[in-house]
């Protein structure tokens, strides 16, 4: 599954092109990380802001910025309760956020601050354990896997959503192509891809177990995370990264400036991946 359970977590934490991201750089830490793994215990995703200075960590019990100086803050204390599956930032402005868990879609006009529940056309009290969202021009398109029903999609922003694609399994990450226009879904059993309706498998050579995945939107590369390491699809060849990382990564997403990927290993503990190396996010 492509979620970290904290539990235990204390001795392993001692030891799309867009306009720089304005929510996290104004927020004030009064966090460690082990404080945010003790109040989240769960780690469902993460991302890298657009500046490059900041990473977000969706949890069981809000969404959490890194800040300045090592710690950490909740993004808006409106999220404290609510479990933070996955989000999406508008990256023409990014003080519209989405953010999804297991109490629908909630959504922000000013970077965090304040949210709004949306969502007509979802089921009520929609668990939802996987989102992904893409701007294609004027318009916001987003997905939301509702565990026991399917994918659904909303084109208008997140305000009307529809069944889109049943689904009898699982879905622990997802992410849109816009190049392939296809949306790829790490799911219970296997990595898929819909094309025109159909699910349709995508083959990795030598991996068994799929985590993650993310689309780095700068390169148009897909990166899988697998027990075998994160495999990188390049002009539509499959490729076993040469770096690898000091543990399991079971969580993956695209980075930005100078950081290729960051991910989540077993332990919880955040790394980056830069000049070919991953280095553990400070």
């Amino acid at each position: 599954m492509a979620l970290v359970l904290l539990a235990g977590c204390a001795d392993s934490e001692s030891s799309k092109p867009a306009p720089p991201s304005v929510t996290a750089a104004a927020l004030k830490g009064d966090l460690t990380y082990q404080d945010v793994l003790e109040k989240g215990e769960t780690v469902h995703n993460l991302a890298m802001t657009a500046d490059a200075e900041h990473v977000w960590v969706g949890t069981h019990a809000g969404l959490y910025s890194s800040t300045p100086g090592g710690l950490w803050s909740l993004l808006s204390p409106e999220l404290e309760h609510h479990d933070i599956a996955g989000w999406f930032v508008d990256p023409e402005d990014p003080r519209q956020i989405y953010a999804a868990g297991s109490e629908g879609v909630l959504f922000s006009r000013d970077g965090g601050k304040r949210w709004t529940s949306i969502g007509s056309g979802l089921p009520s009290s929609a668990d939802i354990r996987s989102f992904a969202g893409i701007r294609e021009g004027e318009q916001i398109r987003l997905f939301a896997f509702v565990s026991g029903e399917g994918i659904y999609q909303s084109t208008d922003g997140g305000q009307k959503w529809s069944l889109w694609q049943p689904m009898d399994q699982e879905v622990f990450s997802m992410d849109f192509d816009p190049e392939e226009e296809r949306l790829y879904v790490a799911a219970q059993f296997s990595l898929l891809y819909n094309d025109d309706g159909e699910w349709k498998t995508e083959t990795l050579p030598g991996a068994q177990q799929i985590y993650s995945l993310s689309i780095d939107r700068r390169t148009g590369v897909l990166a899988v995370a697998t027990e075998q390491g994160i495999y990188e699809k390049v002009k539509g060849e499959w490729q076993l990264l040469d770096a690898r990382s000091p543990e399991k990564l079971i969580m993956i997403s695209a980075g930005e400036g100078d950081t290729k990927w960051v991910g989540v290993g077993e332990s919880a503990l955040i790394y980056k991946l830069s000049d070919n190396r991953w280095v553990k996010w400070n």
